[in-house]
């Protein structure tokens, strides 16, 4: 386990944060609260949110700040940043918000897990080899599908190449009807893997939704380069 390091309380809108990498905590920090990526208008106080791939929490904090009597029930498959995560929901005295320590998958198993040793918490943590060519770790993995047993006002997924599997998983349950709002973080060109792109969002019209797309890439005209691409999606 590394050694926590404690934010001083306030720098994120009243929130305090344990973390382990300080590269990860500022990417996230601008993606999620400068850039403001997973913000969303919702017409209840009270929505329910899934955080699928939350890391140590930062999009947590996000939507408990944008909506204080939300629930949220947050994902994380990495036992390390985990702990974390859970620990920043329990300093922060967060209510409604759950944590689970699995990989979001199509299946239920115990699948491989690539972890980077030297850089704990890192966002390229993934169940894809090719993402981070990392240390292999054995995690729990469980349907998305078997946690939506309500109306879920927003989807959030970031699960480093698993998004096709737990889409896949939702259609199939019937478990999508239930999802209103989905904001997807498609990770298109993943070194060694073929670009899905076009068939992903193809899956998606043909299940009823709409989207915007978003993404930083520069420069614009490179060619097979990785690229996280934000899906806003709707119906």
């Amino acid at each position: 386990m590394c050694r926590l390091t404690l934010l001083a309380s306030g720098h994120l809108v009243g929130f305090r944060l344990e973390y382990c990498d300080a590269d990860s905590l500022r990417n996230l920090y601008q993606e999620i609260f400068a850039r403001e990526e997973y913000f969303f208008e919702c017409n209840t106080r009270t929505p329910v949110i899934f955080d699928c791939g939350a890391n140590i929490g930062l999009a947590t904090v996000f939507f408990k700040w944008l909506y204080p009597e939300s629930t949220v029930i947050a994902f994380e498959a990495d036992p390390t940043t985990f702990a974390i995560l859970q620990r920043n929901i329990d300093l922060n005295g967060l209510v409604n918000v759950s944590a689970h320590n699995v990989a979001l998958w199509d299946n239920n198993d115990i699948i491989p897990f690539f972890v980077i040793d030297n850089q704990p918490g890192s966002l390229l943590m993934s169940t894809n080899a090719n993402r981070t060519h990392g240390r292999e770790i054995k995690v729990d993995a469980r349907r998305l599908s078997e946690y939506v047993t309500t109306p879920v006002d927003l989807l959030k997924l970031d699960v480093e190449g698993a998004e096709r599997r737990v889409i896949c998983d939702l259609l199939q349950s019937g478990k999508m009807s239930l999802v209103r709002r989905m904001i997807l973080e498609y990770h298109h060109h993943i070194p060694g893997d073929a670009a899905g792109l076009g068939s992903f969002l193809t899956l998606l019209e043909q299940s009823g939704w709409n989207y915007q797309l978003h993404s930083y890439f520069f420069p614009p005209a490179e060619k097979d380069v990785f690229q996280d691409v934000m899906i806003y999606a709707y119906r």
